[in-house]
C-alpha cells in the first residue's frame, strides 16, 4: 500500500499532464456512460412503483372489485397482479359452460361499506356537426376519493342525475362549453348539463370521453347475472373498506376478483402458479447488458489506443522512473492509476450528465399519461453499475499500455527516441499462426453451426436434447464471426502493409498515410478493429432484415388486389361469437360505411358460410380436388382447406374486376354472363367444373371435420380457370344469378371498396361512431364494420436499416476522429520536420484525409463482408426441407451494403478533409 499510494498519485498527475489526451479518454468513456445513464433514467421512469400503481388503480380508495369468471367455485387470483387468475382442475369453475351465470358484483359489497360502482356503455351524442358515437363512463368518477385514477380539470363535479362532465377533447369535438346542455340520443334520449371537464389519468390528454352519473341512463341498469361474459364491465370501488385475503378468496369462489391495498402492500405467499410479473425489466436489463458489453469493447479499443500513444509520448518519463529503481509493478501501477483516474472522471461526468438528460427527456415526453410515465425515477443501483463499468473501462483500457510501459527502452527513452518498435520474431510467428487459424476456425464453426440450426429446425419432434443442441449451435453461429474478426485483427498489420504498398501509387500524401498506418499498429489496429466490429453488426442487421423481408414477400398471401379494402360482416351473439351472415345487417353496414368512405362505392358481395354454428345445420363447402402444390408455407395450405375463410363469393363482373385488380378477360366475362363460375385456383377446378359439398346436421360440437370424400350431397357448376399472379384468397367467383340457379346458399356478407391507403385510426373512429349513430337494430347484431386494406408486402424495415447505418456512422466518425487525433499527437515531430523542409500545410490536410480513408475503408469493407457470414450460414440449404416448412432465403441488400462499405468511408473521408489540417505552419519546438 505504501508503494501503491505514490504510484497512484503520480498516475493522477500524468493523467492530466496532457489536457487533450485526457479529454479524449474522458470523452470516450463519458459519452457512452452518459447515454446508458440517460436511457436508464428514462426507462425507469416508465416503470410504476407499487405506490404509483395503486395511486392510479385505486386513487385514495382502499379496494376495487369486479366480476371476471362465472359464479362457480375453483378460481384463484394473484394477490398482487389481481387480474391474473388460475382455475383448479375439475372444479366447478373449470367445468362451467356458457349458461353458467355471472355474479352481480354490487351484491357482494361488504355490509355497511360505501361503494362507488363504475361501468361503461356505448352512447351517441348530438354534436355541432352531427351525431358522435363514443363510450360513456357511468359512475361517480369525479368523487375526490378516486382522484388519481380520474382527475377533475375545470368546473365543478355533478350533483344531480342530469349533469355530466367531459374531457376537453370531447368538449371541443361536440362544439360545446361548460354550462351548455348535452343531448344523448342513444340508447336513450336524455339531456345533461355540462358542469366541468375531467380526464382519465391513464389515457392521453387528447382522448375523447364523456362521464355520466351512475344509472343516469337505462343502459347500465340491465341485470348482469344473465350469463354474459362481459359482466366484468362493472367495477366497484370501496373508499373505506379493504377486504382481507381470506375474504378475497371467498369472493373468488363467486368469480369476483379484488384489488385490496393492504393485500398488495403485504401480499401472502400464495402467488398464481406460472406468473412471474412483468418481463419488460428483464428484457431491458438483458438488452442494456448486451449493448453495454459491445460499447465496453469499443471503448476499450479506442481508449486503449489512446493510452498506448500516451505511453509512447511519455516514454522518457517512464524511462526516468525505471532508471531511478522503480520496479515494473510500480510502473504498471502508475499507468493503471492514470486509467483509474480518467475512467472515474469519465464515469462521474457521464453519469451526472446522463441523469440530467434523462430527466429532461422525461419532462419533454411526459404528456400526463401516468401509465406511460408514472413518475421521474433515478435507478441508483443501475446507475452505480453503469458508473462502475465506466471506471472498469478506463482501468482495462490502460492495462495494455501499462504492460508496454514496463518494456520501454530506457536508453532510447532518455535520448528522446520515438522510433516505432519493431515486433519481435516470436510475436510475428504467433501472428502468422494464430491469425489465419482463427479465421479458418471461425468460418468453419459459423457454417457448421448454421447448418446445425437448420437441421434442428427441420426436426418435427420437440425434445430436451434438441433444445440443448439448439443452444450449442446458436452460440456457435454467434461466436464464429467473432473469432474471424479476431483473426482479421491479428492479421491487420499485413493488411495495412498491403494497403501501404498500394496507396504509395497515389501520391506523396497517400504514401505517408499508408506508411504511418503500417508503422504504428498500436493506434491504427484498434481503430480498424473498432470500425470493423460496428460495421459487422450493421451488416448482420441489414442482411438479416433483407432476408426476413424476402421470406415475408415470398410467403405473403394476398387477400385481394392491392388497393382494395374488404370487410366481413357477421352476426355476433352476446359472447361475440360469429353466428353467420344476415343480408339486412350487411346492407345496413354498407349504408353506414358509405358515410365514411364516400370516394368510391361500397360493393356488397355474397359469400357461402363454411363455418358450423352452435345449432346443427346444413354446411356447404367448396371441394378441394388436389392438395396445394408450390404454395410455400403452411398458411397457404390451411387457407385452401375448406372451413377456413370465405372461398365462394358472388357478385357482378365489375365486383370481380375490383377484387382481382384488372379487367377480366373475355373468357371470364363470357363465363360469368353464361352462368358459369370462375375458379382462381387450379386446386378447385376439375374437368371444367367446380364442386360444392353439402353436409347435414353439422355443429360446433362435432369432433371431426366433414369428410370431403363422403358428402351428403354435391353440386357441380361449370367453371373456367383464371389464375392470378400473385394469387389472392378467393377460391371461386360467380354471379348471384348463378348461385340462385344452382341453389348455392350464398348470403350478402362481404363489403368491398377501393381505398387510397390504409384505414386511418380516425376513419376507424368515424366508422364506430357512424355505426353507433346509424346502425339501428343491426348494431345489436354485429360490431362496427372493420375494413382490411390490402397493401401487399410493405417493407417496414427502413427504420431498422437507418438505425444500423446511423450506429455505424457514429462509431466510425468517432473512431476516425480518435485515429486522426492520435496520429496528430504522435506525429507532431514529423509535422515539424515537414514544416522545416518547406512542405505546404495542405500536405498535412491530404495526409490526414488519406489516413481516414485507409482506416475506414479497410474496416468497413472487411466488416461488411464478414457480416454476410452468419446469415449465409443460417440460410445454407441443400434441399427444399420438409413439406409445410418455410425457410429464410439469403438475400443481401447490396445498395445499402455498398453504402455501408463504400459510401460511409467516402463521407467520413470527405468530412475529415474539410475539418483537418492547419492554415499556418507549426511553431517549431527546440530542445535545449
Amino acid at each position: 500500500m505504501i508503494r501503491l499510494r505514490p504510484a497512484l498519485r503520480l498516475g493522477r498527475r500524468m493523467a492530466f499532464a496532457k489536457t487533450g489526451r485526457a479529454a479524449l479518454v474522458v470523452a470516450l468513456i463519458g459519452l457512452p456512460t452518459m447515454g446508458f445513464a440517460g436511457v436508464s433514467v428514462l426507462f425507469a421512469s416508465t416503470q410504476a412503483t407499487t405506490a404509483e400503481q395503486l395511486r392510479y388503480d385505486l386513487g385514495h380508495a382502499q379496494a376495487q372489485m369486479t366480476t371476471q369468471q362465472p359464479d362457480a367455485r375453483g378460481m384463484r387470483q394473484d394477490p398482487v397482479h389481481w387480474t391474473n387468475i388460475q382455475t383448479e382442475e375439475d372444479s366447478p369453475a373449470a367445468n362451467a359452460d356458457d349458461d353458467t351465470p355471472y355474479a352481480d358484483v354490487t351484491e357482494y359489497v361488504p355490509k355497511g361499506a360505501i361503494s362507488i360502482p363504475v361501468t361503461t356503455t356505448d352512447v351517441v351524442l348530438r354534436g355541432a356537426h352531427g351525431p358522435i358515437g363514443t363510450t360513456a363512463t357511468l359512475g361517480e368518477t369525479w368523487d375526490p376519493v378516486l382522484d388519481g385514477r380520474w382527475h377533475v380539470l375545470d368546473g365543478t363535479a355533478p350533483t344531480a342525475r342530469d349533469q355530466a362532465m367531459m374531457t376537453p377533447a370531447m368538449l371541443a369535438k361536440t362544439g360545446l362549453h361548460i354550462g351548455d346542455t348535452l343531448d344523448v340520443t342513444d340508447p336513450v334520449t336524455k339531456r345533461f348539463t355540462i358542469t366541468g371537464t375531467m380526464r382519465d389519468l391513464g389515457q392521453d390528454p387528447d382522448e375523447s370521453a364523456v362521464y355520466l352519473p351512475w344509472r343516469s341512463i337505462a343502459a347500465d341498469a340491465a341485470p348482469i347475472s344473465t350469463g354474459r361474459s362481459d359482466a366484468g364491465a362493472v367495477t366497484v370501488y370501496l373508499p373505506t373498506v379493504a377486504p382481507t385475503w381470506s375474504e378475497i378468496k371467498r369472493l373468488n369462489d363467486h368469480g369476483i376478483v379484488v384489488q385490496s391495498r393492504p393485500v398488495v402492500l403485504d401480499p401472502p405467499d400464495e402467488r398464481v402458479d406460472g406468473f412471474s410479473g412483468p418481463q419488460s425489466l428483464g428484457w431491458y436489463v438483458a438488452g442494456l447488458g448486451l449493448v453495454g458489453v459491445f460499447a465496453l469493447f469499443e471503448v476499450g479499443l479506442l481508449a486503449g489506443a489512446a493510452f498506448l500513444v500516451g505511453t509512447r509520448a511519455d516514454a522518457r518519463s517512464y524511462a526516468i522512473l525505471t532508471s531511478v529503481g522503480a520496479e515494473r509493478g510500480v510502473v504498471r501501477s502508475v499507468v493503471a492509476g492514470s486509467g483509474l483516474v480518467l475512467g472515474t472522471a469519465g464515469a462521474v461526468l457521464g453519469t451526472g450528465l446522463g441523469i440530467g438528460i434523462g430527466a429532461l427527456a422525461f419532462h419533454l415526453l411526459d404528456d400526463g399519461n401516468v401509465n406511460a410515465f408514472p413518475g421521474l425515477h433515478v435507478p441508483g443501483v443501475m446507475l452505480l453499475c453503469i458508473a462502475v463499468a465506466g471506471v472498469l473501462a478506463g482501468v482495462l483500457s490502460s492495462l495494455t499500455a501499462a504492460r508496454a510501459a514496463t518494456r520501454v527502452n530506457v536508453l532510447a527513452g532518455l535520448r528522446g527516441s520515438l522510433r516505432p518498435e519493431t515486433p519481435s520474431r516470436a510475436a510475428t510467428r504467433r501472428r502468422r499462426a494464430w491469425g489465419p487459424l482463427l479465421i479458418v476456425v471461425g468460418a468453419v464453426m459459423t457454417l457448421a453451426c448454421g447448418i446445425g440450426v437448420l437441421v434442428l429446425n427441420d426436426r418435427p419432434e420437440q425434445s430436451g436434447q434438441r433444445d440443448h443442441w439448439a443452444w450449442v449451435v446458436g452460440a456457435g453461429v454467434a461466436i464464429g464471426p467473432c473469432l474471424v474478426q479476431l483473426g482479421v485483427a491479428i492479421c491487420s498489420p499485413w493488411v495495412l502493409a498491403l494497403v501501404a504498398r498500394v496507396s504509395s501509387r497515389f501520391g506523396l500524401a497517400a504514401r505517408m498515410a499508408g506508411r504511418d498506418a503500417r508503422r504504428n499498429p498500436v493506434r491504427t489496429v484498434p481503430v480498424l478493429a473498432s470500425v470493423m466490429s460496428v460495421v459487422f453488426v450493421a451488416s448482420v442487421v441489414i442482411t438479416s432484415n433483407a432476408s426476413q423481408h424476402a421470406q415475408y414477400v415470398r410467403d405473403y398471401e394476398y387477400k385481394s388486389a392491392v388497393g382494395v379494402a374488404t370487410a366481413d360482416i357477421q352476426r355476433l351473439d352476446s359472447r361475440s361469437f360469429p353466428q353467420g351472415y344476415d343480408a339486412a345487417v350487411t346492407a345496413r353496414a354498407a349504408e353506414v360505411s358509405a358515410r365514411v368512405f364516400d370516394h368510391d362505392r361500397i360493393r356488397v358481395l355474397g359469400t357461402v358460410d363454411e363455418q358450423p354454428t352452435e345449432e346443427p345445420s346444413t354446411l356447404t363447402q367448396l371441394h378441394l380436388w388436389e392438395r396445394p402444390t408450390g404454395c410455400g408455407d403452411e398458411f397457404c395450405g390451411s387457407w385452401l382447406e375448406p372451413g377456413g375463410s370465405q372461398h365462394v363469393l358472388t357478385g357482378t363482373v365489375d365486383d370481380y374486376a375490383v377484387l382481382s385488380g384488372h379487367r377480366p378477360s373475355a373468357e371470364v366475362r363470357d363465363a360469368l354472363a353464361d352462368g358459369r363460375a370462375v375458379s382462381l385456383w387450379p386446386e378447385y377446378v376439375h374437368d371444367g367444373a367446380v364442386r360444392l359439398d353439402t353436409f347435414h346436421h353439422r355443429s360446433w360440437e362435432d369432433a371431426t371435420s366433414p369428410d370431403p370424400e363422403h358428402p351428403d350431397a354435391t353440386t357441380t357448376i361449370p367453371a373456367v380457370l383464371d389464375e392470378q399472379d400473385p394469387p389472392i384468397q378467393i377460391g371461386v367467383f360467380m354471379t348471384k344469378a348463378t348461385a340462385e340457379r344452382y341453389r348455392v346458399p350464398a348470403v350478402d356478407g362481404i363489403l368491398v371498396t377501393r381505398l387510397d391507403g390504409e384505414v386511418s385510426p380516425e376513419q376507424f373512429g368515424e366508422l364506430a361512431s357512424a355505426w353507433q349513430s346509424y346502425g339501428g337494430s343491426a348494431r345489436a347484431q354485429a360490431s362496427a364494420p372493420t375494413f382490411f386494406y390490402e397493401s401487399g408486402p410493405v417493407d417496414a424495415s427502413a427504420p431498422v436499416r437507418a438505425l444500423a447505418l446511423a450506429l455505424a456512422a457514429a462509431v466510425t466518425i468517432g473512431a476516425t476522429a480518435v485515429a486522426i487525433g492520435l496520429a496528430r499527437a504522435d506525429g507532431r515531430r514529423d509535422d515539424e520536420v515537414l514544416d522545416a523542409i518547406g512542405a505546404a500545410p495542405r500536405l498535412r490536410r491530404r495526409t490526414t484525409a488519406w489516413q481516414a480513408a485507409i482506416l475506414t475503408t479497410v474496416g468497413a469493407v472487411v466488416g461488411t463482408v464478414l457480416g454476410l457470414l452468419p446469415i449465409r450460414a443460417l440460410t445454407l440449404r441443400f434441399d427444399a426441407g420438409p413439406a409445410g416448412t418455410s425457410h429464410m432465403p439469403f438475400v443481401a441488400d447490396w445498395p445499402v451494403l455498398a453504402l455501408l462499405a463504400i459510401g460511409l468511408p467516402v463521407v467520413v473521408t470527405f468530412g475529415t478533409w474539410l475539418t483537418a489540417g492547419r492554415s499556418r505552419r507549426l511553431a517549431l519546438r527546440r530542445a535545449h
